[in-house]
């Protein structure tokens, strides 16, 4: 947590000063400068929010080319003799200074013996002929000192900027091929550039606001147009690491490379704004054109889309350039600024570590909810302090490291208490996952206060399910057929087993033992059950496809379910234990199984299954009532038929042996043998017929010696 809140005050720092940093080559000035882009973005969305969309500059005029005066005109660039015109009008209706976002590094061809530069060039001397008026031309700078001019022309002498040099700023140069004409120059207009650069996400928010040219410093086209229209000289200081104009009460800072940031303050609903073509076309008595334009300081640039000045900035993706002047000279003349970044950092600061520690201290008491509710709190009042107070005042608050510090300490002790609540979901799972189909497995981790570790007593339905002859398989078997033969048959066996929510008991050699609602309840867990051994008996035949095609014997199995509660849980010493079920019922469900092979059926169930089952869809049938060994109750059990069983096959015959039945119930024997023997005219080999029609020829042939519980069979072996 510590090295978060470090990282956080870190970024805020650079996010400050970063422009100051002269090398920012290391990967750590590379990862904090590209978080600074996120707290760009955040307080771009805050300062729209701040924008009053009934404000209305009562100084600035924007004239603006755009594509309906293009079309209007017909040509692209505006020729010179058009923009003289322009010029003219403003004259006439009283503009004041007038600053021409517009670019003149070459002449003009001459156009019926008519010079449009000397057309143009007379129009901005005429302009400045009244004293106090001025226009300003643009050019731009250079770094390169190969593609600069030797030094700045005299006609700059007369706007360069007062200053107090206690050091030099980045020395810059002007671009000889975007400088504007002789012509021009010498029509003794005032000169300003026009660049500027984006920051690292590609928004233009930095305004470049002076240069270094040769140790005298040179002012932008926007600050030199206020000086002009303000009639007053801003005075400078310059050191090593930037500099500071002062406005009235208020300061500006300057980068190292003469940048200051944008208070954005307006967009083009903010300014009196009227097109090119409605200028010129205006009369010169137009009442509203002399209201719109006297004594005021006119903008004159291109928001036209195929001018291509449309840049990305915090007002909107595509605002044309020339609205970084504009914002820039509404900034002065409403002394409009950012306050001094160590006042704004020592607030974010504060904020920050106020934060960080009430959620430190409440943290402490280990509720996540209060954590929540605080760093929503914090977040929120946060919020409403900074558009309430610090954003009108100026600060530039880097709420996006406070609020990234308090969401990043709130997930990361959520994910510790997470981490602590889940290892003895982790216990549970590396417990039972190697048992317990994958679907109870998930239903244990999502409530484990349901699983208690240990024996406890549950209702169950077990199953046991055993090969026939396995010993005389494997004895014709070689190791490895043998072991890849009974993993196949486990393995499909098993994954039935997890398939209707079973959970494995135990493998024991050949023998499957499984259980149903068990570590956790599933409903009618015989029904699950019965079904699942079902599915067992029906995947079979495909498993002994598989042996006659790779020359093995095939499996024959038989399969015990019964239900009632047994004592489940983890049952062994404290070093080494499985999970298990023990009791009479799993008792009586391993001789089930053994009863298989007796009664001659695949699926034997006891009438604790049977009364739990859903019958729609599975067929059944009587098959005796048995003392098993070691007991005195007699219990009935069930045969239950799969699909491939001959009786469902032909439902004819399985009427015909549950009648058979009933009337043995009832003592009618004569009547039983007659059914039975029905049936075992059509399966000879049907071994539950054929034992109930032995019993009942007994019956008749000797009908004293018929006992009282005629019904009941003793097992006196396992």
């Amino acid at each position: 947590m510590f090295l978060l809140f470090v990282f956080a005050a870190w970024c805020i720092f650079f996010a400050f000063f970063t422009r100051d940093i002269k090398d920012k080559a290391a990967w750590y000035y590379s990862l904090v400068d590209f978080t600074v882009s996120f707290e760009n973005r955040f307080y771009d969305y805050r300062l729209r929010q701040q924008l009053n969309p009934n404000y209305l500059s009562k100084d600035i005029v924007f004239v603006r080319i755009d594509d309906d005066s293009l079309d209007k005109i017909g040509i692209w660039p505006i020729p010179r003799t058009k923009q003289g015109q322009m010029i003219d009008k403003l004259r006439t209706f009283g503009a004041k200074v007038v600053a021409l976002d517009i670019l003149y590094p070459e002449e003009s061809p001459p156009i019926n013996e008519v010079n449009p530069d000397e057309v143009f060039a007379e129009a901005l001397r005429n302009f400045q002929a009244e004293e106090g008026r001025r226009v300003f031309l643009a050019y731009t700078k250079e770094d390169d000192k190969d593609r600069g001019l030797p030094e700045a022309p005299v006609e700059m002498l007369n706007d360069a900027l007062v200053t107090k040099s206690k050091g030099e700023l980045q020395q810059s140069y002007i671009n000889k091929f975007m400088f504007p004409i002789d012509r021009l120059v010498q029509s003794e207009v005032g000169l300003g550039f026009i660049d500027s650069r984006e920051d690292s996400d590609g928004i233009f928010r930095q305004y470049l606001l002076l240069i270094n040219v040769d140790t005298i410093y040179y002012g932008s086209l926007g600050l030199n147009a206020v000086e002009a229209y303000l009639g007053k000289k801003f005075e400078i200081e310059v050191d090593d690491n930037g500099g500071l104009i002062t406005f009235k009460d208020n300061v500006m800072e300057i980068s190292y490379e003469g940048e200051t940031k944008i208070r954005y303050m307006a967009d083009e609903e903010n300014f009196r704004t009227v097109s090119l073509y409605s200028l010129l076309s205006a009369p010169d008595d137009d009442r509203k054109m002399h209201e719109t334009f006297r004594d005021k300081l006119v903008f004159v640039g291109s928001t036209a889309k195929g001018a291509h000045d449309l840049r990305p900035s915090p007002l909107g993706p595509q605002m044309p350039g020339v609205f970084n002047h504009l914002n820039l000279a509404q900034m002065i003349l409403d002394n409009h600024f950012f306050r001094p970044a160590d006042e704004s950092m020592f607030y974010s600061m504060g904020f920050l570590i106020l934060g960080a520690l009430l959620i430190y201290l409440v943290q402490k008491l280990r509720s996540a909810i209060l954590d929540a509710a605080l760093v929503g709190l914090l977040i929120a009042l946060y919020s409403y302090v900074d558009k309430l107070y610090f954003m009108p005042r100026g600060f530039e608050l880097k709420l996006f490291y406070c609020f990234f510090c308090f969401i990043t300490f709130y997930s990361w002790n959520t994910l510790i208490n997470f981490y602590e609540a889940n290892k003895e979901k982790k216990q549970i799972k590396g417990t039972f996952a190697r048992y317990v189909a994958p679907t109870i497995v998930d239903e244990m981790l999502k409530n484990p206060e349901m699983l208690k570790v240990g024996g406890q007593k549950m209702d169950i339905t077990c199953l046991f399910s055993d090969v026939r002859d396995f010993t005389s398989i494997s004895e014709g078997l070689t190791a490895t057929e043998l072991a890849h033969s009974l993993n196949v048959y486990m393995g499909a066996m098993t994954d039935i087993v997890f398939d209707t929510k079973g959970t494995l008991d135990k493998y024991i050699g050949d023998a499957i033992v499984a259980i149903w609602g068990a570590p956790l309840p599933i409903g009618n867990h015989a029904q699950y059950a019965v079904e699942g051994a079902l599915k067992m008996m029906e995947t079979l035949p495909g498993i002994n496809e598989e042996f006659r095609r790779l020359g093995r014997p095939e499996f024959n199995v038989g399969i015990g379910l019964n239900t009632g509660e047994c004592s489940v849980g983890n049952m062994g010493s404290s070093r080494i234990f499985s999970y298990t079920a023990l009791g009479d019922n799993m008792n009586l469900g391993a001789r089930l199984e053994g009863l298989c092979k007796y009664y001659g059926a695949q699926i034997l169930i006891s009438e604790f299954t049977l009364a739990r089952l859903d019958l729609t869809n599975i067929k059944t049938r009587p098959i005796d009532k048995v003392i098993v060994k070691g007991k005195t109750a007699a219990v009935s059990i069930f045969e239950v038929l799969h699909v491939g069983h001959a009786l469902v096959k032909t439902p004819a015959l399985h009427e015909a042996f549950l009648d058979g039945h009933r009337k043995f119930m009832a003592r009618d024997f004569a009547g039983a043998r007659e059914r039975f023997e029905e049936v075992l005219a059509a399966l000879p080999a049907d071994k539950p017929s054929k034992r109930f029609a032995e019993v009942c020829r007994k019956y008749l042939a000797s009908p004293a010696e018929v006992p009282e519980k005629f019904d009941v069979t003793t097992m006196t072996e396992k």
